[in-house]
């Protein structure tokens, strides 16, 4: 689906660019642009909707030529031919052409030819929703590895439609910029387009689909400095130390630095600055002079990294939560063999978990010989009738039985023996952060992460992690690092960032005292200890990176 703006909503669900985000782009790309006059200019939007795109990117070039040629294209036939319509109403003098059908088609058979702005919301769709086949076929031409949403397509086959010094500006969620499965796209970008400004709108709301949206333009050619890429920031932060500007709305002050309050009172922090990295494999995050400093001196004092403690870890996913996992093994439930104490992100707590009683888990995994391998139902009675009662839905997991693996299997099950390890558990998905120590040996549920902890790795090091990982300290490090806030200030809290999380010398006076005041808190046992500890514990490890 598109992204949605309840002041374009249609009755289908599919929505459009508002006209100044559609303004801000194509004033963006002219920026860029090559400056002569032009005889004739043409213009594609590959993802035409209503076309708010192409009127914006008409209005910003029609006194600087003659002769403008539009091109769109647009699956809904009536959707395409009231565009077509409107824009040539609008426009009468210019010549207008709103091509029914599939814009990818059209560059793989060579039909789609060649534009001098291409400008472009393209639909959103994850590849759940695409299909399985039709998102592993996209990714095999197209050479993209990992996940695919198909707005990397369009990002992909733009190179087939941008004439020489022709510029492109997109809208597109910014997911792409900071996960794992955008690297591949992130990868072709920089080698085969120069990349001229990223605009991050992370959490303003401009639409209201769940998508965090994010502009860049660029054109052919490779991008080799990170100098070269401005960067612009906008999301949505308190600023508690003094007053913020008012303005009609978030495009006002969109080339600025500071806070700025829009008029239903939300408060945006804007930054400028470039892009962190063109490096392979870098997050496309912003670098500004203030936060490289600021980095390079918590670098200064980093002694290791949160990876080299432990391994992070996702927890298990049995694909059948209804079946395995519960709060309730009471009466002839709670004889069933195989119970085992589930963590959850019911137990979320800074240091040590909330007063929430653990769920359990019937887990049918154990270790033999050094391999993980299921158990023999035939040796747990109760547990086989259970999981029996349930046969049609667990063999029903066609990807077990094409895995080879036993019908009443967790899908992910993780290394049974792990479980007995200390081990640092925190949540995916969180406002603050929330990383609390256990050594119940209690099994992990898919809503959380945790970090197995290397064996020899000293109690100190790691209660000293625990001190950085829960303080105010680690979210200015997350949001300048890695930036990937989501909706209502919350963050992801996944392998990729937290395995980069910094840990200071643990044999300073200063580190002593964090470490001290952690094992209080874990010898106390209550998430209260932590709240009274807890200013004064932000206040040393900010201090400790200082």
């Amino acid at each position: 689906m598109r992204y949605s703006n309840e002041s374009k909503s249609k009755a289908n669900g599919v929505v459009y660019t508002p006209s100044e985000m559609a303004d801000y782009v194509a004033q963006l790309m002219l920026r860029y642009a090559d400056k002569k006059s032009h005889k004739e200019i043409s213009i594609l939007d590959p993802a035409v909707g209503e076309g708010e795109l192409l009127v914006a990117m008409i209005n910003a070039v029609k006194s600087d030529c003659c002769r403008i040629k539009v091109v769109g294209y647009e699956t809904d036939q009536l959707v395409g031919e009231d565009t077509q319509s409107k824009l040539r109403q609008m426009f009468p003098d210019i010549d207008i052409e709103i091509r029914i059908g599939d814009f990818l088609s059209a560059v793989e058979d060579g039909s789609a030819g060649k534009y001098d702005y291409v400008i472009a919301n393209p639909p959103y769709i994850r590849t759940q929703i695409m299909g399985s086949d039709k998102a592993q076929g996209i990714a095999e031409r197209l050479s993209l590895t990992g996940r695919v949403d198909i707005y990397y397509a369009f990002l992909v086959c733009t190179k087939d439609v941008l004439k020489n010094h022709s510029i492109a500006g997109y809208i597109t969620s910014n997911k792409f910029m900071t996960i794992k499965a955008g690297s591949s796209v992130r990868q072709y970008m920089l080698q085969n387009y120069q990349m001229y400004h990223i605009t991050d709108l992370g959490d303003t709301k401009l639409f209201n689909a769940s998508v965090l949206p994010c502009i860049m333009v660029f054109s052919l050619g490779k991008t080799s400095e990170k100098e070269n890429v401005h960067f612009s920031s906008v999301y949505q932060e308190q600023n508690e130390e003094q007053s913020a500007e008012c303005i009609n709305n978030i495009f006002d002050k969109i080339d600025e630095s500071g806070y700025f309050v829009i008029p239903d009172g939300r408060c945006y922090h804007y930054q400028q600055g470039t892009i962190q990295s063109v490096e392979k494999d870098a997050l496309w995050t912003i670098a500004s002079e203030e936060n490289q400093k600021w980095l390079s001196k918590v670098e200064s004092n980093t002694w290791m990294y949160f990876s080299q403690m432990g391994k992070v870890r996702v927890g298990i996913k049995t694909t059948a939560d209804n079946v395995f996992i519960g709060e309730d093994w009471s009466g002839k439930k709670a004889e069933i063999e195989l119970l085992m104490p589930l963590i959850t992100h019911r137990n979320a707590g800074q240091i040590v978990p909330n007063s929430t009683s653990q769920w359990k888990v019937l887990y049918t995994h154990t270790t033999k010989n050094g391999k993980k391998v299921a158990y023999n139902l035939d040796q747990f009675p109760k547990a086989k009738a259970y999981l029996e009662s349930h046969y049609d839905q667990l063999a029903g997991r066609k990807y077990v039985i094409q895995a080879h693996r036993n019908w009443y299997e967790i899908w992910v099950p993780q290394n049974p023996d792990a479980w007995q390890h200390k081990k640092i558990v925190f949540r995916d998905i969180s406002e603050r952060p929330e990383f609390w120590y256990d050594e119940t040996g209690a099994v992990v549920n898919g809503d959380c992460y945790w970090i197995d902890i290397f064996p020899g790795t000293m109690d100190e090091v790691v209660y000293l992690a625990l001190a950085v990982a829960n303080s105010k300290f680690i979210e200015k490090y997350y949001d300048i690092k890695f930036n990937t806030k989501l909706y209502s200030g919350k963050r992801r809290y996944q392998t990729q960032y937290v395995e980069q999380f910094p840990i200071p010398y643990y044999g300073s006076e200063l580190a002593e005292k964090a470490i001290e005041l952690v094992r209080k808190i874990i010898a106390g046992g209550c998430e209260n200890d932590s709240s009274s500890y807890k200013k004064e514990l932000d206040e040393i490890v900010e201090q400790l990176f200082s």
